[in-house]
């Protein structure tokens, strides 16, 4: 593909590219719809450097569904960075004097953890219960031998549990900046 292919290929589908973006990305994450418009070209770019470039109605639905799957994975990875920083933040406790600021955030990250118990209370009993085991530091192995189930079936609740919480708290982050 000549640089001239895909300047070509940019200019017929800006609009295409910004309507799924417009549609597809959380408002709470529009700072990134710069990168994904970046990623979406460069998908195309490698996908199609050696092939004749796509066209009208082609390249219009290949960049839509590109771009709508740069939204999706762009929102994923903000609910895993999420769940991370909770999760590492989870036992944090902190000795000595407090200044403003430092209390300000002591207590923003209480909040936090409370708003994720409450989140991690709405979970079913048997998501909950294995959740908390593994957020406790247990290992696999040993929550399956504790709970007398298969290592598979813990990975299967810690899953649906994660994408719950994930759910959840995007749709408080959604709510908070409407």
């Amino acid at each position: 593909m000549t640089e001239f292919e895909l300047a070509s290929c940019i200019d017929a589908g800006k609009r295409t590219v910004l309507m799924a973006i417009r549609k597809n990305l959380p408002a709470h994450l529009s700072g990134s719809a710069e990168d994904i418009a970046q990623e979406t070209y460069l998908r195309y770019y490698r996908r199609y450097e050696f092939l004749p470039p796509l066209v009208h109605e082609d390249l219009r639905r290949w960049l839509y569904v590109t771009a709508r799957n740069e939204c999706r994975r762009a929102a994923l990875k903000a609910n895993r960075d999420y769940i991370a920083l909770i999760k590492h933040d989870w036992n944090f406790k902190k000795e000595g004097k407090l200044d403003h600021q430092e209390a300000e955030e002591s207590q923003t990250q209480a909040d936090e953890h409370a708003r994720l118990a409450g989140h991690l209370k709405g979970l079913p009993a048997a998501f909950k219960q294995v959740t908390q085991m593994r957020l406790s530091g247990m290992k696999l192995k040993e929550i399956a031998e504790k709970l007398e189930i298969s290592t598979g079936t813990v990975k299967s609740r810690l899953a649906r549990a994660k994408e719950a919480l994930a759910r959840r708290l995007q749709a408080d982050v959604i709510e908070r900046d409407a």
